[in-house]
């Protein structure tokens, strides 16, 4: 993960600001974990108890970033209220800083490696916050298919520059793989609201049960089945204890798909890694090509297993 700003990096302007959203001067503040953004992620306290969650960030710091947080304020601002989701307090220009405001959600982040009860209880949560949102509340967003679509194309990047220390497996399939990676693409269309995003590190778990999905940056409209997979495709299982390819046929058994659309839709995760880790990264975003190696090292078993 990558250093973040915290509230001592905000100017005395925008620390002002989000008094006033207190009510109240800050007290204390906690730094969130997770993620590759250099934005803030920070849990402001006042004297009152009030909490915020905060974002921060110059385009200086990274213009991308400051765009996601753009992009997270107007997905927040159109969801229906529902405590899967956190509410938008505020967000704002002040100077080159742009801020989101959120309410707190309550809980922590899933313990890694995953175990199977908290990883049921997360794809539960997502398929009934789906299941609200089909068709998707939130209009202007784009397609799941023109969001990750190109990503997922990367077997032909691939294909057209091979690495030399490419997986013989791999090599030996790159026709094959290109053609189910676009057709796992094509079966992620739809009229869902879909998060995008949804890993470990955008997930709280609360002590009750309850789950909530943070950081909508990237949502967008697609399949129902587009955001668990994507879940399911970065759970790591080195020792098969979790059942993976059983709970991705399970959840293709919910919509009544069959299993090749899991195979197809994972092909296309794993050829983004392979792709993105062997590019230059954001100097920037430190840890992103650990991340991305990381991935494609745990997902390529998966995908190797489903193949067979």
């Amino acid at each position: 993960m990558t250093h973040r700003l915290t509230w001592d990096d905000f100017p005395p302007v925008v620390r002002r600001r989000l008094e006033v959203l207190l009510d109240a001067p800050v007290e204390r503040t906690r730094s969130c974990t997770g993620g590759f953004s250099p934005s803030s992620a920070e849990i402001l306290t006042a004297h009152s108890g009030r909490e915020l969650f905060v974002k921060a960030v110059r385009g200086r710091d990274n213009p991308g970033s400051l765009q996601l947080n753009r992009d997270e304020a107007a997905v927040l601002a159109a969801l229906p209220a529902t405590s899967r989701v956190p509410s938008l307090v505020d967000s704002f220009m002040e100077g080159e800083w742009f801020v989101l405001a959120t309410e707190v959600a309550p809980g922590y982040l899933p313990k890694q490696p995953w175990t199977a009860e908290p990883l049921d209880m997360v794809l539960q949560a997502l398929d009934a916050l789906q299941a609200l949102a089909t068709p998707s509340p939130v209009g202007g967003l784009r397609l799941v298919t023109e969001t990750l679509g190109p990503d997922m194309l990367g077997f032909d990047r691939v294909a057209a520059d091979p690495p030399e220390d490419l997986d013989p497996w791999l090599r030996d399939r790159l026709d094959e793989l290109r053609a189910a990676a676009r057709r796992g693409i094509d079966a992620l269309d739809g009229d869902t609201l879909c998060h995008s995003d949804v890993r470990s590190d955008n997930i709280l778990l609360a002590d009750d049960g309850a789950v909530a999905f943070v950081d909508w940056a990237w949502a967008s409209r697609g399949s129902r089945i587009a955001d668990a997979l994507q879940l399911l495709s970065s759970v790591e299982d080195p020792k098969r204890v979790l059942g993976v390819n059983a709970r991705v046929d399970a959840v293709l058994d919910s919509h009544e798909l069959p299993h090749q659309v899991g195979t197809d839709v994972l092909v296309g995760v794993l050829g983004f890694f392979v792709d993105a880790e062997r590019r230059s990264a954001d100097s920037s975003l430190p840890f992103l090509q650990r991340h991305r190696r990381a991935r494609r090292d745990s997902l390529l078993p998966l995908v190797r297993e489903r193949w067979a």
